[in-house]
This record gives C-alpha cells, sequence and structure tokens, in this order.
C-alpha cells in the first residue's frame, strides 16, 4: 500500500528533476554572470575614473582655457588704462616673452597711449597641437578677432591665427613665445559674432 507520504516524495523528486531544476539552474546561472558583469563594469569604471587617460584630458581643458583667457587678455588693452594692461599681460606670460615685455613696458606704453585705441579680442576657435605633460611644455592654436576703436577714427576688426608656445608655471598655463600663424586681415567696423579668420 502507497501512502499519502511516499506519493509526496517520489512525486517531489520526480518534479525537482523536471521543469524545476532546469529553472533554478538558469536563475543561478544569469546571477552568477549578472554578478561578473557587474563587477566587470565596475573595475572599468574605477580605472577610467583614475586612469591616466582622465589626468590628460583634464590637464588639455585646463591648458586650453589659460590658452584662450592669455590671447584675450594679449589683444585686449585700453590706453586710458595702459599700465593696468600692462601688468596683465605680463601675468599671462612667462620666458622670453615675458623678458621682452618687461624690457619693453616704457615704451609700449607710450605707443599705446599715443595711438589712443582701445582694443578688445575675442577667440573664435582653439586646439591643442601638441602638450608634453612631463615637460610641462604645450603648442595651441588659436583664431581670434580684435576690434580696434581709437578716438578719432572708425572701428577696425582684425582676424588673427596665433601658435601659442605655453609653459606650465606652477597650476596654470601661460605663454612663453607666440608666432602669427597665416597671414592677418583687417576689415572695416567692428568684429561680429558671425565673422571667422580665413
Amino acid at each position: 500500500m502507497t501512502s499519502i507520504a511516499s506519493t509526496d516524495t517520489s512525486l517531489g523528486r520526480r518534479f525537482l528533476g523536471g521543469p524545476l531544476r532546469t529553472a533554478i539552474l538558469a536563475v543561478a546561472v544569469v546571477a552568477v554572470v549578472a554578478f561578473a558583469a557587474m563587477g566587470w563594469f565596475g573595475v572599468s569604471w574605477y580605472r577610467a575614473a583614475h586612469g591616466r587617460s582622465l589626468a590628460v584630458g583634464m590637464d588639455r581643458d585646463a591648458l586650453l582655457g589659460d590658452a584662450q583667457r592669455a590671447m584675450v587678455t594679449l589683444n585686449t588693452l585700453d590706453y586710458r588704462r595702459v599700465q593696468d594692461g600692462l601688468t596683465l599681460w605680463e601675468q599671462s606670460t612667462t620666458g622670453s616673452l615675458l623678458s621682452q615685455l618687461r624690457a619693453n613696458r616704457d615704451a609700449y606704453a607710450r605707443a599705446i597711449t599715443a595711438s589712443a585705441a582701445v582694443t578688445s579680442a575675442r577667440v573664435l576657435d582653439a586646439a591643442v597641437a601638441s602638450l608634453n605633460d612631463s615637460a610641462g611644455t604645450a603648442e595651441v592654436l588659436v583664431g581670434v578677432d580684435v576690434t580696434s576703436q581709437s578716438e578719432q577714427g572708425d572701428p577696425s576688426c582684425a582676424h588673427r591665427r596665433v601658435q601659442l608656445d605655453m609653459v606650465r608655471a606652477g597650476s596654470a598655463w601661460k605663454v612663453g613665445t607666440l608666432a602669427p600663424v597665416g597671414d592677418a586681415y583687417s576689415e572695416p567696423g567692428p568684429c561680429s559674432p558671425g565673422t571667422s579668420p580665413r
């Protein structure tokens, strides 16, 4: 005579050996794969967040920002506040360019005052051409529009492309030398937002 308990046990064995066992194994495999994937993504995220490529990217961003600010500073001047402007020029530079500015400061001040001109600059585009992080040097190409306005004349717009040789100075980047790239050209009237260097 078969008891209810023995019938339940045999049915349980048959059921656990069939679809339920397969389902449990499938869920276990999926769980293991999911945990492994989470671990891999976690390690990958940590490496990306703390890796060298992130540091280099941040250095390039800081370099680009400092180069653009320096370019605006070196092309912005008001003859009524010439000494303040020349001090800002010196704060944006280092090396041979800084030496040149200091050596010729009085001559620059006289020429700018005599011109009775006010200039303002706007960077149109900029790109890091090279970066030697270990040496603390870099080259940046910058396109800039400079509006000049003298008291006695009409405004004019100069379009320039310049290569800046940047040098790391503490936590900032400064201009060591600069050189024009291609030919600058000017046109009457103030620079408008839609203009760009050729």
